[in-house]
């Protein structure tokens, strides 16, 4: 892979869900840029800026996309530099852990014309509460949804054998870690490929076939799909191994695909099997009693049914929150001075040995 892209908050069924502490630690890094000010005073601008003289440069690079808007960037990392740009403002809230040693914040917020912006302060006022609205509404119907779907997933559960799921897992435990790697245990980060946004259901999973194997783990139930990831996990950990764990947008805290680097392997779960693109299957669907499931089919089908119109709904909201964004950043970059913020930002980034792999980068 040339560049990675990935979500390192999401919109949930437990409100707005963040891991954006697990990207690059500061003590891991050599410098984080944290970029403040309101909306539409440039902060996906110069990520992009900066994202493609790092591609010119041939560097890697990983993508954090904003949930609520895809198309937009919430950070950046360059691990060949140890460097960090992140948006640090509302609702993933960031501050310096390490002041002036590795994090900075650059207050783009400082180039607005206030005399100008106060004209706006009650359309302001007024958009902000009726998006904060919006969001806790789309929240209602993805904890709602969330609920519809363990509904659904404990009538699987009652049909899977736990001994040949325990199996199943033994088998690619085997396959994976045959040899240790070595004694010290290895690393996990934890993000997000998929996201409900303002757009839609947005993934990037896909994007990490390139290049690598790809296992799969089917089934409609997600509760064992992740039993089996987290058991690859723990195993992955203790033999030596990094894992990037990938959760999922509606469950959080349940893992939906796990990415080894060092073994070039990504293990996804899938609802079908059918995709020539992976190399290897594991069917969770082959360890249930199907029989008795169908006697639950109407139930359900009912429950799947009510669990679409809760997401729905939900991705209705955020598409509305995104409306009520855009008139935000119209309001806040015409009372913006970008050629002075873009100086500014310029002559930050060179005061830290990075001239040769970004020199011009905002010219």
């Amino acid at each position: 892979m040339k560049e990675k892209h990935v979500f390192a908050g999401n919109n949930t069924s437990e409100g707005f869900f963040s891991y954006f502490e697990h990207l690059l630690k500061p003590e891991e890094a050599d410098h984080i840029y944290i970029l403040k000010g309101g909306p539409g005073t440039g902060k996906n601008y110069f990520m992009k800026k900066i994202a493609e003289k790092m591609a010119e440069n041939n560097l890697f690079i990983e993508y954090i996309h904003c949930s609520s808007d895809d198309l937009s960037l919430d950070g950046l990392v360059i691990p060949e530099l140890k460097l960090f740009f992140v948006d640090g403002t509302d609702p993933h809230i960031i501050e310096p852990v390490l002041p002036g040693a590795v994090d900075e914040i650059i207050n783009l917020g400082a180039f607005l014309d206030l005399y100008k912006l106060n004209k706006h302060k009650n359309a302001i006022i007024e958009t902000n509460k009726a998006k904060s609205n919006l969001y806790k509404s789309a929240y209602r119907y993805l904890r709602a949804a969330g609920i519809i779907y363990d509904e659904i997933s404990s009538i699987y559960d009652l049909y899977v054998d736990v001994d040949k799921f325990g199996k199943m897992c033994e088998k690619a435990v085997t396959m994976l870690f045959a040899q240790p790697k070595g004694k010290k245990s290895g690393k996990v980060r934890k993000m997000f490929t998929e996201s409900f946004t303002a757009n839609g259901y947005v993934s990037f999973t896909d994007l990490f076939f390139e290049d690598n194997e790809v296992w799969a783990i089917v089934g409609s139930d997600t509760n064992y799909s992740s039993l089996f990831l987290d058991r690859i996990l723990k195993e992955a950990i203790k033999n030596g191994y990094d894992a990037e764990c990938y959760y999922r947008p509606l469950s959080p805290k349940k893992l939906q695909h796990i990415y080894l680097p060092e073994k070039k392997l990504i293990i996804v779960t899938a609802e079908s099997p059918i995709n020539e693109k992976y190399d290897k299957i594991f069917d969770i669907h082959g360890i249930m009693d199907v029989d008795r499931i169908k006697t639950h089919i109407s139930e359900i089908e009912r429950n799947l049914h009510l669990y679409g119109m809760l997401i729905n709904n939900a991705l209705d909201k955020l598409s509305e929150t995104k409306k009520l964004h855009d008139i935000l950043e119209v309001i806040y970059s015409n009372s913006m001075d970008f050629d002075a913020a873009g100086e500014m930002l310029k002559k930050c980034l060179n005061r830290h040995s990075l001239q040769s792999a970004i020199a011009g980068i905002l010219s």
